[in-house]
């Protein structure tokens, strides 16, 4: 009957048909201001940004067993931790533990994503339209930073390579058992994200559609 078997990829019905053609215009933007400019492409951090809440639930699953009344547990405490992520194809990667996201909150990661690249020629942040994310003194406070923001087009989060990032980790937590309490939890987050962060396997496509199409003299290598 010419059916297909697959598992679907879901999509905002708010997303836009032209999405990837949006976000590649803005993008290019970016490359035709850089390079009117003195700032280095080569020598600049680029990395994806966007939280993420990791909770924990107590799940009773149903197994097979010759016993009755045998239930499995995992994660039996409803402790939970709100991170900011710094997903960098070039740069330093950072996982940050946040309570609230809000301007104030927002303004603090951009200092901390600062202080982290001194030595780069500025640093390209690509994140969502978060309502934090957009505010005046955001763009205000990442000028001065030399942070140059751009915004994924609203419900694109298959844009951002960072959530497949965070896909692996929730899987990670899922497959520790029991975690006892909040220290645990952050370290296995800590954990999962550095290992996670150091490939550029989440960011190849986006690499190879968006960046090196783009930013020609300055390609990013994503074999890894």
């Amino acid at each position: 009957m010419k059916m297909y078997c697959y598992k679907p990829q879901p999509r905002d019905y708010r997303q836009s048909e032209h999405h990837k053609e949006k976000f590649s215009q803005r993008l290019q933007a970016v490359a035709d201001v850089l390079a009117m400019g003195t700032k280095d492409i080569s020598k600049m951090a680029i990395a994806f940004g966007d939280e993420s809440t990791f909770q924990l639930y107590c799940n009773n699953t149903r197994v097979w067993s010759f016993h009755k009344n045998l239930i499995g547990k995992v994660n039996t405490s409803k402790t939970k931790q709100n991170c900011f992520g710094f997903y960098a194809i070039r740069g330093k990667s950072l996982l940050i533990p946040i309570q609230q996201g809000n301007e104030e909150t927002f303004l603090k990661m951009l200092d901390k994503i600062k202080e982290q690249h001194l030595e780069y020629d500025g640093v390209i942040l690509i994140w969502d339209n978060h309502p934090a994310h957009i505010t005046s003194a955001i763009e205000r406070k990442a000028a001065i930073l030399g942070i140059c923001i751009v915004n994924l087009p609203t419900y694109s989060p298959n844009l951002n390579p960072i959530e497949r990032l965070w896909k692996t980790i929730k899987e990670d937590i899922g497959t520790n058992g029991v975690i006892a309490n909040l220290a645990q939890l952050n370290q296995i987050l800590n954990d999962a994200f550095d290992k996670a962060s150091k490939s550029l396997s989440f960011a190849k496509k986006w690499i190879d559609n968006f960046w090196n199409p783009i930013f020609g003299n300055s390609p990013i290598i994503s074999s890894n």
